[in-house]
């Protein structure tokens, strides 16, 4: 959302302990509920526990990160839309930031829906630390389990449908073999997640800033409710579809099997086992001693 200044103080006297928790609650189940399901759908190649800590424990770094630079730009934007979409940028390339700090490299990298998943466990991660951020900038217990509900059902999922185009863009990038569609699908994976969330900000601003009597029911539920659900259900469609050709591409992947036209620019399976960038992630990590030789060893 716009507003970043945060009044975030876990033990501050407005809540009782109790209070505490529920508000935590609140803010965290969904996201959890969320990361068991990234978890549950790549069960049949599971990630390293260490990498999927990395990704879990990155919010803390990303909204550092992200806060510091958003607050930074502020002088040099007057033009509310404008910062809106930049703060988007500045969000987003900060998880992208992690995903190539962290994992990019990372030899266990090494199917495309691979991506996907660490995209959108990085992008829960940030969602949840926001959550419970502002949801402890409110004055009161209600108002907090408030926020954190409907954060949970909007922003929430925003960062993990922005996470899955991110994840998929970055393994079209990764895993191709033509040059200039590697860093197509690179600058693919920032662009098009900042319009997702810079637009979804613009609208939920739009649809907060509406002078409307909120005592009538049927107001509320023609003005907000009703263009709510129609954003979210356009942002749910746009996920269905990128996780979807996530995991028929990378079907074709792990099996070698033939690419359509439209993908004919990645490589298969074993042109990427046999691939120079596989190797080279070999020996740096192995000489590093960051990550065992076997996959298994690090589940």
């Amino acid at each position: 959302m716009i507003n970043i200044s945060f009044n975030f103080d876990l033990f501050n006297n407005y809540y009782y302990f109790y209070e505490r928790l529920l508000v935590i609650l609140f803010s965290l189940v969904p996201t959890i509920v969320l990361v068991w399901f990234v978890l549950y759908t790549d069960r049949k190649s599971k990630e390293p526990t260490k990498n999927i800590i990395i990704c879990l424990l990155s919010g803390i770094l990303t909204i550092a990160v992200a806060s510091y630079f958003e607050n930074l730009v502020i002088p040099y934007f007057s033009n509310s839309v404008i910062l809106t979409y930049v703060w988007a940028f500045i969000e987003e390339a900060s998880k992208l930031a992690i995903f190539f700090l962290f994992i990019f490299d990372n030899k266990h990298y090494d199917d495309i829906y691979d991506g996907v998943v660490y995209m959108m466990l990085i992008a829960l991660s940030f969602a949840g630390l926001e959550n419970i951020m502002y949801a402890f900038s409110e004055s009161t217990i209600s108002s907090s389990i408030s926020l954190a509900l409907m954060r949970d059902f909007t922003t929430l999922p925003l960062h993990v449908i922005c996470g899955i185009v991110i994840g998929f863009f970055v393994s079209l990038g990764n895993f191709s073999k033509d040059k200039n569609k590697k860093y197509i699908n690179f600058t693919l994976a920032i662009l098009i997640p900042t319009f997702i969330h810079g637009t979804y900000n613009l609208l939920m601003s739009l649809l907060g800033n509406l002078n409307i009597n909120y005592s009538n029911v049927s107001l509320v539920i023609i003005f907000e409710i009703i263009p709510l659900l129609i954003i979210m259900a356009i942002l749910f469609y746009i996920a269905g579809k990128f996780a979807k050709e996530a995991v028929n591409i990378n079907n074709i992947f792990i099996n070698d099997k033939q690419y359509d036209d439209k993908y004919n620019f990645l490589m298969t399976n074993n042109e990427y086992f046999n691939s120079s960038s596989r190797k080279r992630r070999i020996i740096m990590y192995e000489k590093t001693g960051l990550i065992s030789k076997n996959k298994k060893d690090d589940v």
